[in-house]
């Protein structure tokens, strides 16, 4: 990931954290038209969404920081106290302090009974985040055609501050937009636009502080300083810096003006949305183009080059038996040696037997490999990396004059999974399908399938179901496991 691209990524995560238009839909969009998502490595993108978020995060206590700071202190005074100050006498930041806190409640309560279908693969996929953008933006010009706007924060209530906590449950499926459903709710309560939305942001630090600080350190493990911290480190400045310039634009914004334009903006990007998640082959084409486009280029190997032109030695044979047939695979044993190796070792050692098939992008790959994919409940870890032979990361073998990469990424192609700096490759794999010929020459190829083209296709088309990323991270609903691989 370029500077530029970084610190674009965070302009768009801070303007669109605040304006209520949802910045989930809007972040996935940009890395996907940008490419710098790696479908073999999801992870990356979840570490790198988790970092920049701090930065808006930080937006929030560095904006508000003089309610906050008086909310804690009137806290800690007056309410943990109510034996020197009783309800009735407490102030105006005692009070917000109390109402934040009862806001909060409906969020924490929701998100914890309901977590794994929250994290789970439904709220990623596309069509629910069109659908977001599309119910909230409706629900927010009917709460603006029907808004009273005759109240202040000073005549908020428990009732106001429950509801309006309850509207914020809304923002746990993507596209509904935290901001715009607690607006909306603040609007339908009578309070006007600037207070609606001050309300907003400020029930909104102790969710996102607490949920954004445990995401950031889950992910922590995928960061590193020298694989792109400078790159990261200026997306999360520029997003803190943009969140802060949207707070205040938005606050300014609905002093004078409605939330309508905001409305009709989601209506046209859910629709947009909804039109092209619901067309298949848009979803198939953009997998191959997703990777990162940046690579293409007159030197790469097209299909017909590489089917007319280059052939390489295959040395070994194994079997793959799965629950949905057997197909083989001849290895480049001159050509990828230490890779092959590095295989033919774990599949002596029954490494592969009864890990399931994790991930299958239509007309793209399928991938497997990781000893995770026996536990149908860590599909977050799914493809993050296994054992190598020797335990130790392979030495890469990606020479783009050798015959393996001048053949590239066709159908049937066999590839080593890794990341892109040196001496990462995994013990994963992933057979290549047409959609594959775009990847970027990053992954090592060792082999190519000899025999069960035939399954290698019905495994690429059964049921699957979205990831983090939507398609391009999809896995099989119905588990599909290689009960062995065997050599010949």
């Amino acid at each position: 990931m370029s500077m530029l691209v970084a610190i674009l990524l965070g302009l768009i995560q801070g303007l669109t954290e605040f304006i209520p238009i949802s910045s989930t839909a809007h972040l996935t969009l940009a890395g996907h038209l940008l490419g710098v998502i790696d479908p073999l490595h999801p992870e990356r993108w979840t570490a790198f969404i988790a970092t920049i978020q701090m930065g808006t995060l930080a937006a929030v206590f560095v904006y508000f920081r003089r309610d906050i700071m008086g909310m804690t202190r009137a806290f800690v005074s007056e309410v943990l106290q109510p034996w020197k100050i009783p309800p009735s006498q407490w102030s105006a930041d005692a009070r917000m302090g109390v109402l934040v806190c009862l806001g909060t409640i409906p969020i924490v309560t929701i998100g914890l009974a309901f977590k794994k279908l929250i994290e789970g693969p439904l709220t990623k996929d596309p069509i629910v985040i069109a659908i977001g953008l599309v119910v909230v933006g409706i629900l927010l010009w009917y709460a603006e055609r029907k808004a009273r706007f005759d109240r202040g924060l000073d005549q908020l209530r428990i009732t106001d501050a429950l509801l309006i906590g309850l509207a914020q449950v809304m923002a746990l499926v993507p596209g509904a937009s935290r901001s715009g459903s607690t607006i909306m709710a603040g609007l339908f309560r009578g309070l006007n636009r600037e207070d609606a939305a001050r309300f907003s942001f400020l029930l909104s630090i102790p969710a996102v502080a607490g949920a954004g600080v445990l995401e950031f350190a889950g992910e922590l493990k995928h960061l590193s300083w020298s694989e792109g911290g400078p790159q990261l480190l200026a997306a999360t400045i520029a997003a803190l810096l943009s969140g802060y310039a949207s707070i205040a634009f938005l606050l300014r914004f609905l002093r004078t003006r409605s939330v309508n334009v905001f409305v009709v903006y989601r209506l046209l990007l859910g629709g947009v949305l909804l039109a092209t998640a619901c067309t298949p082959q848009s979803q198939v084409q953009d997998s191959a183009s997703i990777v990162d486009s940046g690579y293409a280029s007159s030197t790469q190997p097209t299909i017909a080059q590489a089917g007319d032109s280059v052939h390489a030695t295959i040395t070994s044979k194994v079997r793959v038996r799965t629950s949905m047939g057997s197909f083989d695979i001849g290895l480049y044993g001159n050509d990828a040696p230490l890779t092959v190796e590095n295989f033919v070792e774990l599949v002596k050692r029954r490494y592969y037997d009864r890990i399931l098939i994790h991930r299958v992008v239509p007309d793209f790959v399928i991938q497997m490999g990781d000893p995770k994919t026996r536990d149908v409940h860590a599909r977050a870890e799914w493809g993050k990396g296994g054992m190598t032979a020797s335990g130790s990361p392979l030495p890469e073998e990606i020479d783009e004059a050798s015959i393996p990469m001048k053949i590239g990424y066709i159908r049937g192609t066999v590839a080593m999974a890794r990341k892109t700096e040196s001496g990462t490759g995994t013990s994963q794999f992933f057979i290549c399908l047409d959609g594959a010929a775009g990847l970027p020459p990053q992954y090592t190829i060792f082999g190519t399938v000899v025999n069960g083209m035939d399954v290698v296709r019905a495994i690429s088309e059964v049921d699957v179901e979205p990831g983090p990323l939507g398609i391009i991270d999809s896995s099989p609903r119905k588990p599909i496991v290689i009960r062995s691989i065997r050599l010949l």
